[in-house]
This record gives structure tokens, sequence and C-alpha cells, in this order.
């Protein structure tokens, strides 16, 4: 099966291909652009079918990061992926932006996917890889939801945490810093991945979709853990 995943749920603007039988990585382009992804990714995804000598027809699946993230971010990529899929009534997979930034960062025994929301908010997922009988990477475990949380509140875990934990994502540095002027606690547990594991990859999210149910372009729906600004305005939490 041979998905296209596109994530635009934060400042960088990603579009891969993924070929699941050969498992094969056919092609990636990702920019780190906060405020033009309605601009680039959908000719970031014309440029990347050509170079791989493909068409839409071409395309099994299309995949999504669907949140938590930016709210117009996440709409951008929604819609790009519904108007692609329509055309030829292409199967479709929603994905956690938290899990997908997880899933990179291969065997690692825990992993904290944060993006900071705002002030000491941030939202939140832990994670660990899980194998397969013959060793070989299924993808990642999810241990807790994806929520919204405090700094504090997330520490209070990482204290509990025996092993080391690699923290990935646009708030791991925001976290840490937090972290550190919060807690008397050491920091030597707490390991940040490296600028090209951090943020968002849609190679992530073509890999993660590859073990989920397929939806309809209708059934996509953005996962936002905290209410929109329209919402805020009406008194919603």
């Amino acid at each position: 099966m041979r998905i296209l995943g596109l994530d635009t749920s934060g400042k960088t603007a990603s579009v891969a291909i993924l070929d699941t039988e050969s498992g094969i990585l056919f092609g990636e382009h990702t920019i780190y652009t906060s405020r033009t992804h309605s601009q680039v990714i959908l000719p970031l995804c014309k440029k990347l079918l050509e170079e791989c000598r493909m068409t839409p027809q071409d395309v099994d699946c299309y995949a999504v990061a669907v949140g938590p993230g930016s709210y117009t971010g996440l709409r951008i990529g929604i819609a790009a992926v519904q108007g692609m899929a329509m055309v030829h009534d292409t199967p479709c997979v929603g994905v956690s932006t938290l899990e997908a930034m997880a899933s990179r960062i291969y065997g690692a025994p825990q992993i904290l996917s944060l993006m900071h929301a705002r002030a000491d908010l941030f939202y939140c997922a832990w994670f660990s890889y899980i194998y397969s009988m013959s060793d070989a990477p299924r993808g990642v475990e999810r241990m807790i939801p994806d929520e919204l949380q405090t700094a504090a509140e997330i520490a209070e875990v990482v204290h509990r945490m025996e092993e080391p934990v690699i923290l990935v994502g646009d708030g791991a540095e925001e976290f840490l810093k937090q972290y550190t002027a919060i807690s008397n606690h050491p920091t030597d547990k707490l390991h940040i991945a490296p600028p090209m594991l951090r943020l968002q990859s849609a190679a992530g999210v073509c890999h993660c979709a590859a073990f989920k149910e397929k939806l309809t372009p209708q059934e996509l729906t953005a996962s936002y853990l905290q209410a929109v600004q329209v919402q805020k305005a009406a008194g919603c939490r």
C-alpha cells in the first residue's frame, strides 16, 4: 500500500510517501514555515508525486495529522487530504500528531511527545516502542491518551520514571526549561531528541497510518484538545 501523508499541525509543512509492502520511504519534503502552510502544502505534494514518478491514482491511502496542533494548520492539512482523496474516493487515515512524532524515536523505552500550547500548558502523550515476534519494530505503544496538562502535572509523571525519557516535539525545550525551574529532581534522565527527529514529520504520519483503520474523506476530523478561539469567546473551556 502506498500512503501519501501530510503534517501541517505545527511550524513545519511536511509531505511523504511510504510503500508499506516494500518498506521503503519513497520520499519526503519538510519545510519549517509557521504561516504559509496553505501556500506550500499542495505544491509539495505535486512535486513529491512527480519526483516519485507517481500520479494521484497510484496513491492507495492518504494520511494526515489531525491534532493536537494549530487550528488553522490542522484545517489546512485535513482539507488538502479530503480534496485529493475525494477525486478517486481514496481511503484516508487520521493520525495523532503526538503519536506520529513519537514513532520516529526508534527503540526508546519512554517517549514523551510535547507541543507547547501556552504558558505552562502542554499537549502531551507518553509512548514506548513495541516489537513483533521477529523483533522488527511495529510501532509505538500508547501509554496515555493525548492530553492538555500543566508542566507540573507532567513533571509528576517524570519523577516516577526509572528509565531515560526522550522528549520530542516543539514543546520539548520549553518543557525542560520549566521542569528545571519547578522541580528539585535532576534532569539527567531527560534527553531532547536531535533536530532532525524532534519536529513534526509526514514520514511519522505515514508509518502510524499503516496500522490504523481506514476512513472515508468525510470522516476525517480534527482533535484540538482545547476550545478554539471562537469557543473561548463564548465562554467554553
